[in-house]
């Protein structure tokens, strides 16, 4: 939604008309300079006072208003400012010079508000072509240069990059200076210098909204060399309104290569709700899955279409709709939707009852049974450090080829979202957010449940997988550390890494981690790219681009090598 502006107040002649041929009076008459009405702090100086401005248009918006901005040096405080008449700006035109008499008025209820003229009671077109004033700056931004720049046409230099996609079908962008955004936590550890880093990443970053209404479907890490508009607000927030889309190179991800003989194939994929609805084609929408027939349809299409250039031997999944396993659930129908990728021999671990813990999604374990064989019941982990995190589903499996067996484990730790005011699990200011502490106590409790498992079973070839909500670099990944796990995807891939972008910085949630025993069996690991860069709702060059939020992560094992090494 666009800024609310208030209503035109003028009258018919001037509000409903064609501009005419202007008054000399207005035009010739002393009017405020805009840098003095925007003054040098957030709000105008001259709030609720009456005056006469003149400027040329530089941008219309039809049906609200438009922005004018006057030609001198620019200094410490904008020379632009919104004219806020709604029938009037369909006769505005950009180029045109204006003089108009009003109301100086601040627009939205946040901090970031926009200055603005309102309730216009004369106009008078003062030139019908003049020369468009240009500002050219670069980032890094602090918020009162950008304060100092509201309403102004710039053109903003590079190199840049699109640092958020997320929501490219509107149209909203975020760029940032040279290379995209990363989360302050991932690269290094929390605490102040955290706070710090996402300080300087807001500098570096700039809202941008594209003009029209095709859209690119571009990806993070797109370059851009230079953008150029007018630095004005929509949805309640500043943004650059771009006059032209930017030039640039959108690129394709490829195909990822199949399993290599001999192979076992682990992913691990959270489906971003996946709920079937009734299981009959009504149930829409669904309490946080598809709202239609359509939209779940669309996301089966695109997860098969990943599915089938990924060629899992065993999946481990995250928010599933947590319904069951029978013929009418949504575990059924991720099962039908393996076998038609093909082979048809897919199953799933159905744990004893009827769901996976009380959450409404849960976690899941497919599997091939022509390469792989269940060894004992699943194992599930129940009690107070899972009362928040999803239950984590355990599986010793055998490979028929081998004979060698594994322990599987997924895993979906308790999200940063919706945080308690105070006590342990609020956000403590470094970086971690909130619930920091329950995913730290789960971590922990799942390490403890994992050894007596291992005596149990009598393996030590331990993989973990799933969603852990915790950037690399925070205490519940470091706990996994400290229990002699390791991240396979850095062990055999390397850093950086991302599998997930929050708010226009990339960042790993999902993992594989493994003990030092199945570490000598990993061949290859990594995070497929697919999803969490791509934006949401639009038309994409793949048919398995953004099936998720967040990306998969493979793994292929070579079980084989543990039995000729024996």
């Amino acid at each position: 939604m666009r800024l609310a502006l208030l209503p035109c107040v003028l009258a018919v002649a001037a509000c409903g008309d064609a501009l005419q041929p202007p008054p000399s009076e207005l035009c010739q008459a002393e009017y405020s300079a805009i840098a003095a009405i925007q003054g040098e702090r957030f709000n105008s100086p001259m709030l609720g006072e009456t005056t006469t401005v003149r400027g040329v248009v530089t941008r219309v918006e039809p049906g609200h208003g438009f922005y004018i901005e006057e030609h001198g040096e620019h200094d410490s405080a904008s020379l632009a400012l919104l004219i806020q008449a709604e029938q009037l700006s369909h006769t505005a035109r950009v180029g045109q010079e204006l003089a108009l008499h009003g109301r100086v008025a601040e627009l939205g209820s946040k901090r970031d508000t926009l200055t603005a003229l309102a309730d216009i009671d004369d106009h008078s077109l003062c030139a019908q072509e003049a020369a468009l004033p240009l500002t050219r700056v670069q980032l890094p931004l602090e918020s009162f240069e950008r304060e100092a720049l509201e309403g102004m046409r710039v053109t903003v230099d590079g190199p840049l990059s699109l640092t958020d996609a997320f929501n490219g079908y509107r149209g909203l962008w975020t760029l940032s200076a040279g290379t995209p955004l990363r989360l302050p936590t991932e690269d290094g550890p929390p605490g102040p210098a955290a706070a710090e880093r996402a300080r300087s990443d807001r500098q570096h970053s700039l809202h941008i909204a594209l003009p029209g209404t095709d859209f690119p479907g571009a990806p993070v890490g797109t370059s851009v060399s230079r953008v150029q508009g007018v630095f004005g607000h929509l949805d309640e927030r500043q943004q650059l309104l771009l006059e032209t889309i930017p030039q640039m190179d959108l690129g394709t991800p490829n195909p990822v290569d199949p399993p290599a003989a001999g192979h076992l194939r682990v992913v691990s994929l959270n489906l971003l709700n996946y709920f079937n609805g009734d299981g009959r084609g009504g149930g829409f929408p669904t309490a946080r899955g598809a709202r239609t027939p359509a939209d779940f349809q669309r996301q089966q299409q695109r997860t098969q279409a990943a599915l089938d250039l990924m060629q899992p031997h065993l999946l481990a999944v995250q928010e599933l709709e947590n319904d069951g396993f029978g013929r009418f659930s949504a575990a059924r129908s991720l099962l039908d939707l393996l076998n038609a990728v093909g082979p048809d021999d897919w199953a799933v671990i159905n744990p004893e009852g009827d769901s996976i813990g009380d959450d409404i999604i849960t976690v899941g374990l497919f599997y091939r049974q022509q390469l792989l064989q269940p060894v004992g019941p699943a194992e599930l982990l129940q009690g107070p450090a899972f009362e928040l995190s999803r239950v984590p589903l355990a599986q010793l499996f055998r490979e028929q080829a081998s004979g060698q067996e594994l322990l599987v484990v997924v895993n979906h730790l308790k999200s940063k979202g919706r945080c308690p005011s105070d006590g342990p699990n609020a956000d403590q200011g470094d970086g971690q957010g909130c619930w920091n502490r329950a995913r730290v106590d789960a971590v922990r409790a799942l390490d403890t449940w994992l050894n007596e498992l291992s005596l149990r079973t009598g393996t030590r070839r331990i993989l973990i997988l799933g969603d852990m909500n915790a950037w690399r670099q925070e205490e519940p990944i470091q706990a996994y550390r400290e229990a002699g796990y390791v991240d396979l995807v850095e062990a055999l891939t390397g850093l950086p890494q991302h599998s997930f972008v929050y708010f226009g910085q990339r960042g790993t949630l999902d993992y594989a981690l493994t003990t030092p025993a199945l570490r000598a069996l990993a061949r290859r690991a990594f995070i497929w790219h697919i999803n969490a860069d791509w934006p949401r709702d639009m038309p994409l060059p793949q048919p398995w681009l953004r099936n998720s939020d967040h990306d998969p992560v493979v793994v292929d094992l070579e079980l084989s090598q543990a039995a000729t090494s024996n």
